[in-house]
């Protein structure tokens, strides 16, 4: 059984199963419109074979990407988590979720997100947490200003272009909890 990272009320954050590929394959890594504001665009079976093996959490240490499920139908929907990201210069990390489209626009996305700076907080020292989006990704800007993130700068990532980074800090996170 695979380590369930963090829970929402609709959503559980675990660690990735080789099970778990065939369908985010089918309704996330294929999907060119879920995939067109991601650095890796949409994927072939083989690129998303490789993506998935090199990137996801098996182990699900909460520190790379794992595997979203809904609770109601114990679907795969997705991919989030926390992951290193040197954006800003320093050693952070940043948060991220993909959903497949029958879930946009319902608050999941905020939901996870929400989460994801609660583990974020609670379970590493990090003074902040980042977050990354394609300009243009309306949906995932939405989603960060919901969970209190806000726009710091304009990062030029090596052979990706130009994404914009989110941040929030600890300190504003603490504040708001109180």
């Amino acid at each position: 059984m695979p380590r369930t990272v963090l829970a929402t009320e609709r959503l559980i954050l675990r660690g990735a199963l080789p099970r778990d590929f065939e369908p985010l394959f089918l309704t996330v890594f294929s999907d060119a419109q879920v995939m067109q504001h991601l650095s890796w665009g949409a994927m072939n079976r083989e690129q998303a074979s490789e993506a998935f093996a090199e990137a996801f959490d098996f182990e699900g240490t909460g520190q790379r990407i794992g595997v979203l499920v809904e609770r109601r139908t114990d679907a795969v929907v997705g991919y989030a988590g926390l992951k290193p990201c040197d954006a800003l210069g320093d050693d952070d990390l940043e948060l991220g979720f993909v959903l497949q489209r029958a879930l946009w626009g319902r608050g999941f996305a905020s939901e996870i997100g929400r989460a994801q700076l609660e583990y974020g907080f609670r379970t590493t020292n990090r003074s902040r947490l980042l977050a990354q989006v394609k300009p243009g990704n309306a949906g995932s800007v939405n989603a960060l200003r919901k969970i209190g993130m806000a726009f710091v700068k304009e990062h030029e990532r090596p052979a990706l272009g130009t994404w914009h980074v989110y941040c929030r800090e600890r300190e504003a996170h603490t504040l708001l909890e109180n």
